[in-house]
């Protein structure tokens, strides 16, 4: 009796079969993991809604991994449906994904309720099942006197803050918020802060409490209580901090170290005319400067020893004394490269270190006309640029000599005006009301081409579907033989 066997071909057909399922399986389930991953990392954390007003308003959140964001919104109760792309991708005109995301929409109806939806990398977020939503304001014809808050953002190791999110809060009223610029400045424009139902303006005085909340995602935040006449501006906030201005004595809490430290800002006490304090006299804040080698001045209490530092493409470090008038002068040696500069000087007063930072422009040779700037709700500050003059090119060679192209000199950059002071802030923990608390986003249900592609099912059943043609043939031919 002949005993039946399996032949290669059978058994080639069988593995095929079993490593197309097992690995398509593992496939689909790595595709799964993945996105899911990716959801949780890209979802919003922290929503704000700011800046409401009577045609528009703002939305703003951070995520754990770096994303691109955007906001799905429309009129009313209808479906979601007109996209708008975070602010800095507006100005760069390409995506980019950031770990904080400041979204601004504009050109909306008075009195009306519009609905939103958050998109955050590869997902689509609501609020806890349902859409976010919020009414405008109603239109306001008497605009209130302008009124700034303003300021600069450092990491703890003192580097711009760039991309943080700074919120302003006045006691029962909405929010305002503003993005952080690449010089480390924010502008606030504190005048156009509404009521929570956004149909009038805030009442406020100079004494009014005043609530300064900065978010950047992963690098930490601050938290930093003063008055509403304190914010022209506050002192410089380093993220991980918490400070009190609210008091006389002017501290702050590191949150990380809790060690303490005094660092006085000139403009903060400028009304109160003390004369154990260092100022800077010019260069003013965000002055533009004609001069490539511009004069600093201040004021310091006589005898003091300040130490001076300008900080661009090149560093300048510099000591000088105070007069017996309380007065110093420093001209700067040589020349600076057109564009922005940063002012820091420094002195040791009573024991105790006092430092300002402040910045200002240098005006490239022949250069005519600013940068001009205008604060709008969203705190957004857009240079309007002045193109520069191109070099006329000197005449060709005789025709004797070869003639050689003349390079045509690149036109000057024009210098970027933050206008934003870097002041330093002291140390001293307080409970200071924090934002009201926002319902955690949802995520919905995903559109097929926001799911990444890892496996897929076509690889699986041709791996199966070969093994079974295998399979086939073999007990073909086991039959045959």
């Amino acid at each position: 009796m002949k005993r039946r066997e399996f032949t290669l071909p059978t058994l080639i057909g069988l593995l095929v079969a079993t490593a197309g399922l097992i690995s398509g399986l593992w496939l689909v389930q790595r595709q799964k993991n993945q996105a899911a991953f990716a959801v949780g990392a890209d979802s919003p954390i922290g929503v704000k809604i700011a800046n409401v007003n009577d045609t528009g308003f703002n939305v703003s959140w951070t995520t754990s991994n770096a994303s691109a964001g955007f906001v799905q919104y429309g009129e009313g109760k209808n479906v979601p449906d007109v996209v708008v792309s975070d602010e800095r991708d507006q100005q760069k005109g390409s995506v980019d994904n950031y770990f904080t995301h400041f979204v601004t929409i504009k050109g909306l109806k008075s009195n009306t309720l519009y609905t939103f939806k958050i998109g955050s990398g590869k997902g689509l977020y609501d609020n806890g099942g349902s859409n976010y939503q919020i009414t405008t304001g109603a239109e306001i014809a008497d605009q209130p006197a302008a009124d700034v808050v303003y300021g600069q953002v450092v990491t703890g190791s003192g580097d711009p803050a760039e991309g943080a999110l700074v919120y302003v809060q006045l006691p029962n009223t909405g929010t305002l918020a503003a993005l952080v610029k690449t010089s480390g400045s924010f502008v606030i424009p504190l005048s156009t802060i509404r009521s929570k139902d956004a149909n009038s303006f805030a009442v406020y005085s100079k004494s009014t409490n005043m609530t300064v909340i900065v978010e950047d995602g992963t690098l930490g935040s601050a938290l930093l209580s003063t008055t509403a006449g304190g914010g022209s501006p506050i002192p410089q906030i380093t993220l991980g901090n918490n400070y009190d201005f609210t008091t006389s004595s002017v501290n702050a809490t590191d949150s990380a170290t809790s060690s303490k430290f005094s660092q006085i800002n000139p403009a903060w006490e400028s009304q109160t005319n003390n004369p154990t304090k260092i100022k800077i006299l010019t260069p003013k804040l965000g002055e533009q400067i004609n001069s490539a080698k511009p004069q600093i001045q201040g004021q310091a209490p006589a005898g003091t020893k300040i130490t001076l530092e300008i900080h661009s493409d090149e560093k300048i470090v510099a000591s000088v004394v105070a007069n017996k008038d309380g007065t110093f002068s420093y001209e700067v040696p040589n020349n600076l490269s057109p564009g922005e500069h940063t002012l820091t000087i420094t002195a040791i007063i009573d024991g105790i270190t006092q430092r300002i930072t402040r910045t200002f422009t240098v005006y490239a040779v022949g250069e005519s006309g600013l940068p001009a700037y205008s604060a709008t709700p969203s705190a957004t500050i857009r240079p309007s640029v002045t193109p520069t003059r191109s070099a006329t090119p000197t005449p060709s060679p005789k025709p004797t000599a070869t003639p050689k192209p003349t390079a045509t000199p690149k036109p000057t950059p024009t210098g970027v005006v933050t206008g934003t002071p870097k002041p330093t802030p002291s140390p001293k923990p307080t409970a200071t009301p924090k934002p009201t608390a926002t319902p955690k986003p949802t995520p919905i249900a995903a559109t097929t081409s926001a799911i990444p592609v890892v496996g897929n099912a076509d690889w699986t059943w041709t791996m199966v579907l070969a093994g079974a043609i295998m399979l086939l043939s073999g007990t073909w031919w086991y039959k045959k033989t």
